[in-house]
């Protein structure tokens, strides 16, 4: 798989909740810098899993509504609304955050991200 087809399989086929592709697409000495609405937030590897697990147990379905990929060198930037259905409204997807992320691959593995979000 390229690395432009693991981005795309992290947002399109739901890999931002696959813990057993995460670890394959994270290095180890991952991190991830995010500026959201609750400040800034550094997280490792783990901390990405751990959200993933969390999202899974919290929602029925996620989807990713990708606007950009843009892609240069060994960089990924990709802008996207996360939407979500929840057990009481299984049939509806909300809104939750509007995303741009930046992925830095070294070779096969992703090493950093900086991401902005913005909740809805």
């Amino acid at each position: 798989m390229t690395n432009k087809e693991k981005i795309e399989f992290l947002y399109k086929e739901d890999g931002i909740r696959n813990e057993v592709f995460l670890n394959e697409l994270l290095q180890d000495d991952f991190v991830l810098d995010w500026d959201s609405s609750q400040g800034n937030v550094k997280m490792n590897k783990q901390d990405i899993v751990n959200l993933a697990n969390e999202l899974k147990q919290n929602y029925v379905d996620s989807y990713m509504e990708i606007s950009h990929i843009i892609e240069e060198n060994n960089q990924f930037v990709v802008k996207y609304n996360h939407k979500v259905t929840t057990i009481e409204n299984p049939k509806e997807f909300i809104l939750i955050a509007k995303f741009v992320v930046i992925w830095e691959f070294d070779g096969n593995k992703i090493v950093k991200g900086y991401q902005i979000s913005k909740p809805n």
